[in-house]
C-alpha cells in the first residue's frame, strides 16, 4: 500500500470508534530523532491531532494511558530494533493503529498492521525523499490534508519532488567547508551541538549518532533556545561549537545564540539552511523541510570527512553489535 493509502484505510477503519485523536512517533537513536519533523509539523500545523515522540523502551514500560483504539503509532527501525518491536506490539494490543518505517524485515514490521519500506540515508544511491524522516514527514501531511485538509500539503509535496536535487547541490556546497570542519576537530575531544526548532533531530542526530556513536566524541546537543539560559557559561574560544540555522519562524532564535557566539567564541562551525537551497521550497512549508536537508548533509559529507581526518571509520563499534546490552 502505498502512504495515502495506509492513511486512507486508517482514517476510514477509526470512524468506527470515533475517529483518530493522537500520534505516536516511537523508536531508538537515529530513527527516533528521525521522527522530529513529523512531530515539528503536526504540533505546529494540526487542529485537532496531538502528538507525542516516546524513545521505544520508555514507551513499552509506561505506555501512555491514551494510546489507544483512537491513536496512530508510527513505529521506526532499519533492522528492528527489539525495544520498538515491542512498542509496535504493545500499542496493536491496546487497539492502535500501527504504521513500521524499516529497511529489513523484522518482528517490528510482522507485529505492525501497516509497513512502509524507507532507504537509508547512508547509501550515496538512497533518494532524500525516501529516507525514513522524509517518509514520515509525508505521512504526517498525508494524514493533515486527509483528515482536516491542509494547505500545506500542495506545496509540500512539490518540496519532496525537488528535495534530492536540493541535498546534492548542498552536498557539493558543503564539501570544502567539511574539509576545514574535519582539520580544525580532529584531535578534539568534546564537540558542542546546536540545533533548534525544526532542526533540533538533525542537530542530536549528528551528536549522538554521528560523533558520539560512530567518532567516539563527547557531544552534548544544546537547544539554540536554551544556549542562553545556562549552557553559555562553558564557552570559551578554544571549544567547538558546531551550530545549525534554519530557516522558518524560529530563525530569529537561532541568530541570537549565534550573534553570542561570534562574540565570545572562535571555534565555529555554522550551518545555514538558506546556504544550502532550502529556499527553492515554498516558504510556507520550506521550514518542515531542514532536518532533511541538514541530515542528510551531515551524515554523508560532515562525519566523512571527520572520519577520514580521524582515520577512524565510521562503521567502527566498541559496543553496538558486539557485546550483549
Amino acid at each position: 500500500m502505498t502512504i495515502q493509502e495506509i492513511v486512507a484505510d486508517i482514517l476510514k477503519k477509526k470512524e468506527a470508534v470515533g475517529g483518530v485523536d493522537s500520534v505516536y512517533l516511537v523508536a531508538c537513536g537515529g530513527s527516533f530523532a528521525g521522527f522530529y519533523p513529523a512531530k515539528y509539523l503536526l504540533d505546529h500545523a494540526s487542529r485537532t491531532l496531538r502528538c507525542a515522540m516516546f524513545t521505544a523502551n520508555e514507551f513499552v514500560h509506561a505506555l501512555p494511558d491514551a494510546c489507544g483504539p483512537n491513536s496512530i503509532v508510527l513505529g521506526c527501525s532499519m533492522r528492528g530494533t527489539p525495544e520498538t518491536g515491542e512498542a509496535v506490539r504493545a500499542a496493536r494490543e491496546r487497539g492502535a493503529a500501527t504504521v513500521a518505517f524499516y529497511v529489513q524485515e523484522s518482528k517490528m514490521t510482522r507485529y505492525s498492521e501497516y509497513k512502509v519500506q524507507y532507504e537509508t540515508i547512508a547509501e550515496d544511491v538512497s533518494r532524500a525523499e525516501q529516507t525514513n524522516a522524509a517518509l514520515e514527514l509525508q505521512f504526517c501531511f498525508e494524514l493533515l490534508h486527509q483528515k482536516e485538509g491542509c494547505p500545506l500539503y500542495e506545496p509540500a509535496m512539490a518540496g519532496f519532488a525537488i528535495l534530492d536535487d536540493i541535498y546534492r547541490s548542498a552536498a557539493e556546497y558543503c564539501r570544502p567547508r567539511a574539509k576545514a570542519f574535519a582539520a580544525g576537530c580532529k584531535d578534539e575531544p568534546v564537540i558542542y551541538v546546536m540545533g533548534g526548532g525544526p532542526s533540533m533531530g538533525a542537530a542530536y542526530i549528528f551528536s549522538i549518532c554521528n560523533l558520539m556513536e560512530m567518532q567516539w566524541v563527547h557531544s552534548p546537543t544544546v537547544n539554540s533556545g536554551e544556549y542562553l539560559h545556562g549552557p553559555f557559561e562553558t564557552l570559551d574560544k578554544n571549544l567547538p561549537m558546531f551550530v545549525l540555522v534554519s530557516e522558518g519562524r524560529t530563525r530569529p532564535v537561532d541568530e541570537r545564540a549565534l550573534r553570542f557566539l561570534k562574540n565570545y567564541g572562535e571555534k565555529l562551525y555554522v550551518l545555514d539552511a538558506k546556504e544550502l537551497g532550502i529556499n527553492r521550497l515554498d516558504s510556507s512549508v520550506a521550514e518542515y523541510f531542514n532536518h532533511l536537508v541538514f541530515s542528510s548533509v551531515l551524515n554523508n559529507v560532515y562525519l566523512r570527512e571527520l572520519s577520514y581526518a580521524k582515520k577512524h571509520p565510521y562503521q567502527n563499534r566498541r559496543y553496538m553489535w558486539q557485546v550483549k546490552y
